[in-house]
């Protein structure tokens, strides 16, 4: 039946695709009345149209994501071909690029940039005032490093305009949700300007607890805010200095017992908390050198993030998991291009980073965990500290030849040193009852890091590629770990390779696009989890393949209609995976958190006197939610709508999510389980000048 369902959606996006060129083509052509607009994306960190970029990308716009509201990174990876997120909690998750990423990770990894910055808290708000958002699939280790093996999220975000501008809005939704952003900001002097943008959002959530009656498991309440100061020294220099600050709040009740089936309810004895702030103040420096396009970008980020849960997911007072993290990253980042026009283009840049990870994981044992075994009143505690100076080259080249081919390579060499310091103690009651356990050590990591891509154009607004990329995660410490066998041994770098074949086209008078790519990976050295002495340890013990195909269309018909499609055909299994916690060999078990399909459909209509309508349907496929594929999530399908009346200053909607309240998981831990946001209706007002 799986491979039914494939061929099913294969043949159903041909038939949109062929379907909607014959009808482009049929329609008489008016040059520039229905074309879909030029999209200038920064996806290999210089500007070029998004048709040129030899690379399976999609990119949302702000007017996009308002159309079919887009707030959050859950609700946007639903419209991108094999991608999602392994949600689990309000404010953390990993993104999962054709079916790398959703594996249990010793750290977390980032891979979200903003302006140019990977920023390290999971919990922004990313979509705070934006411009653009691309998301890169494939892997980026060649120009962005470390962990972004498997793909990349690249958000623009609006900036200062030589006129004033301002836009408000407020949501109310299901839940008793409150959404509220505003920006503004304009001309400060003749060389000066600036922008502000805001934001606040507070919900209770939709889970209740049984045992402690309560109804507002999942709250939480965030307040963010970006402020952007441009100096233009000239029309070749410019200097911009921003600062983003986030700041979140609420409970971590969302877990219940699998054995109970997927439900809005729990029954644990501790509400639980997720809190954290964050700010990251960051320079940028463009200038011209000789000719040369110079890019300076100096960013530090600071943050915290605690979560409080019960981890035994039961009524009974057995274990409590406590979870502390600061992260204190300071980056720069130089880059020198020539962008002119001609056949060779180049870009070289260097990279440094220093970075201070700081976690406490506490997990303490209530007055029931005699029954399993533990000593009631006792905390197991392990306090680590990994600091890490890092140092990169790398570059690009681009060489076009005979007027329609165009060869690619980049390259980037990543070094890196890391320090563990680690300490285990059990205490009873705030006292040590054993002697604490030490650990230091250190180690260096190198990775290389070659791309190169082929493409030819055939015509001005086709093109076929075909593009090798080696990705690379970085080593790494288990430092949150409470046993010490757990920590003495780091794993080395993964690594995937990519081959990806594609074809990008504007067609029927640049009324209609499609974009359509083949992939294989080849993944290495995995970290995974194993078992040695009853204690489960992090190895690279573990080899891995995915491959599948990706298909995207948007079709404009007429000036006030647009169609879009999307299709994503996923594989992926374990070649190699023989020393599992539990004793089992997985070699040829599903990749997990990994959908074997996703399919997107969807309309937008605005009429001229300003009424609007939007819908979407989001199909995904079946997923395994564990390494073991004990646990499968069956295919469901989100469908999202919205109406509204747009004026001059002035909007108004009615929307609502997953309207056929469709239940499903997002996360698992072993015998427990996160469901996803149920139904949801709300109404936006808004105002702009």
């Amino acid at each position: 039946m799986k491979g039914r369902k494939h061929y099913l959606y294969l043949a159903l996006s041909v038939l949109i695709f062929f379907g909607v060129t014959t009808a482009a083509n049929a329609e008489e052509p008016v040059s520039g009345m229905y074309q879909l607009e030029t999209v200038i994306v920064t996806a290999h960190k210089s500007e070029e149209d998004k048709q040129d970029i030899p690379a399976s990308i999609s990119v949302f716009d702000a007017t996009t994501m308002q159309d079919f509201g887009v707030d959050e990174l859950e609700t946007l990876t639903g419209f991108i071909p094999n991608v999602s997120i392994d949600k689990i909690q309000s404010h953390a998750g990993q993104i999962v690029f054709r079916g790398i990423g959703g594996m249990t990770n010793m750290n977390r990894i980032f891979n979200i940039n903003v302006d140019g910055v990977t920023i390290p808290y999971s919990a922004i708000d990313t979509f705070l005032d934006v411009e653009r958002v691309e998301i890169l699939r494939g892997g980026q280790s060649s120009l962005y490093g470390r962990n972004t093996h498997a793909g990349l999220i690249n958000v623009i975000t609006n900036k200062p305009t030589p006129e004033f501008t301002f836009d408000a809005g407020v949501d109310y939704e299901t839940h008793n949700t409150w959404k509220m952003k505003t920006a503004f900001g304009g001309p400060a002097g003749d060389k000066h300007a600036y922008r502000v943008a805001l934001g606040y959002n507070s919900t209770d959530g939709y889970m209740e607890n049984d045992f402690l009656g309560t109804d507002d498991g999942a709250r939480h309440e965030q307040i963010s805010g970006r402020v952007m100061y441009d100096y233009r020294l000239s029309d070749d220099t410019l200097i911009r200095l921003s600062l983003i600050a986030d700041s979140y709040d609420g409970g971590f009740d969302e877990y219940f017992l699998l054995e109970r089936g997927i439900e809005t309810t729990t029954m644990n004895n501790e509400e639980g908390k997720a809190k954290g702030h964050l700010i990251s103040p960051t320079l940028t420096w463009k200038t011209k050198v000789n000719g040369l396009d110079l890019t300076s970008i100096t960013n530090f980020s600071s943050s915290n993030s605690q979560t409080v849960f019960d981890q035994d997911f039961t009524m009974m007072d057995m274990m409590l998991f406590m979870y502390d993290e600061d992260f204190n990253t300071f980056t720069q980042e130089f880059r020198l291009a020539d962008e002119a026009s001609g056949s060779f283009k180049w870009l070289a840049g260097a990279f440094f980073m220093l970075e201070e990870l700081e976690s406490l994981t506490d997990i303490g044992f209530g007055n029931d965990a005699g029954m399993m075994g533990m000593m009631p009143g006792m905390n197991m505690i392990g306090d680590g500290t990994i600091d890490s100076q890092g140092l990169a080259l790398f570059g690009q080249a681009a060489y076009t030849f005979w007027d329609e081919f165009e060869l690619r390579m980049r390259l980037r060499l990543d070094y890196e040193h890391r320090e563990l310091a680690w300490q285990g103690r059990m205490e009873m009651d705030g006292f040590l009852i054993a002697p604490p356990q030490d650990y230091t050590r250190d180690d260096d990591w190198l990775g290389v890091m070659p791309a190169i891509s082929i493409s030819y154009a055939p015509t001005e607004d086709q093109k076929i590629y075909a593009s090798i990329d080696r990705g690379y995660k970085v080593g790494d410490y288990a430092s949150n770990q409470v046993d010490i066998s757990a920590v003495t041994e780091p794993v080395d770098p993964e690594y995937t390779m990519t081959y990806e074949i594609g074809y990008n086209a504007l067609l029927a008078d640049k009324r209609l696009e499609f974009r359509c790519a083949a992939f294989y990976i080849d993944w290495t050295d995995m970290h995974v989890s194993v078992v040695q002495d009853n204690v489960a340890l992090m190895q690279n013990a573990a080899e891995a393949h995915t491959y599948g195909a990706e298909f995207e269309a948007r079709w404009r018909p007429t000036r006030s209609l647009e169609f879009f499609t999307g299709l994503g055909l996923l594989e992926g299994e374990f070649d190699r995976y023989g020393n599992h916690p539990d004793g089992v060999d997985l070699s040829g078990n599903s990749l997990p958190n990994a959908h074997e399909y996703n399919f997107s459909a969807g309309a937008v209509y605005r009429h001229p006197q300003g009424f609007f309508t939007s819908v979407s349907a989001n199909f995904l496929g079946p997923k395994y939610m564990d390494e073991l594929n004990e646990v499968e999530q069956d295919s469901y399908t989100l469908v999202n709508a919205k109406v509204g009346y747009i004026a001059d200053h002035w909007s108004f909607y009615l929307y609502g999510r997953n309207l056929l309240d469709e239940e499903y998981l997002t996360h698992t831990f072993t015998n427990a389980g996160r469901i996803g946001e149920t139904a949801v209706v709300g109404a936006q007002l808004s105002y702009r000048l």
